[in-house]
């Protein structure tokens, strides 16, 4: 796969996706969005790709943001066409993706950036991270989710001072309050990265997808709405081959093999 922002190579079975504008610390542009875009729907559909690891090109940025060039030309009438609908439709993408991904966020990591990371299933950051949703101090607010996906993993506070603020946290901050779960040296990052996406690769797809869900749902229901989902979603996994799998290994002190069914 070959684009015009973003590079690509496969480590193993890891597909490892780099944003790659480092004269403009890796911004967001539309092509962007768009080659992320359809990267990852590529990789959905591959089944030799069983995880992915998004990180930045460079030691200095994950993703500094929106292409300021490009924010100072949206219009009213420009939000209610096909740039604002990619925004929304880039992080939600990833979110529901039926494979693991991983932000290795190797930098700064501000607005569409830290937006985008959001979609991912983990982050982790070097130790020169700093993160954040700068989007207020230009008299606006995120715009590609920000508002509603912080939530899910800073308490309400954070999130309020993250957004209206538009201050950002360090690596360590962004760890503590769970915008992050682990924190490296810059030299330990993407192999920690790699490590996390194998991990997960190797687990039951099925399952890893409504283990996600379950998660994600918690955020978004009552608690007896949300066990009512998990018992469904528990029931269905006892009907596949992968959990028989899964039982069968165990038993036989070996590696499970899924296949996803």
């Amino acid at each position: 796969m070959v684009y015009e922002n973003i590079l690509t190579e496969m480590n193993g079975d890891v597909l490892v996706v780099t944003l790659h504008r480092p004269e403009k610390l890796n911004a967001m542009t539309h092509q962007m969005r768009v080659d992320l875009l359809d990267c990852v729907r590529r990789a959905e559909n591959d089944e030799a790709i069983r995880a992915i690891v998004f990180t930045g090109y460079g030691d200095k940025a994950f993703c500094a943001g929106a292409n300021i060039p490009e924010l100072q030309e949206r219009t009213v009438t420009s939000e209610m066409g096909n740039a604002a609908t990619l925004r929304k439709e880039l992080p939600t993408t990833v979110e529901r993706l039926g494979k693991p991904t991983v932000a290795a966020i190797n930098g700064h990591c501000y607005g569409a950036g830290l937006e985008f990371s959001l979609g991912c299933t983990i982050r982790i950051a070097s130790g020169n991270a700093l993160m954040g949703q700068p989007e207020i101090k230009l008299g606006q607010i995120p715009g590609s989710g920000g508002t509603q996906r912080l939530h899910r993993f800073v308490n309400l506070g954070w999130a309020m001072q993250l957004v209206l603020t538009g201050e950002a946290v360090d690596a360590e901050t962004a760890r503590s309050i769970g915008l992050v779960t682990e924190v490296t040296s810059q030299q330990k990052l993407f192999p920690r990265a790699l490590e996390l996406a194998r991990m997960l690769g190797e687990r039951a797809p099925l399952a890893f997808v409504a283990g996600r869900d379950a998660v994600l749902r918690s955020t978004e229901s009552d608690l007896m709405t949300g066990i009512d989902y998990e018992r469904k979603l528990y029931a269905m996994l006892m009907a596949t081959e992968d959990r028989n799998e899964g039982l069968a290994a165990f038993r036989e002190n070996r590696a499970p093999v899924y296949k996803g069914r």
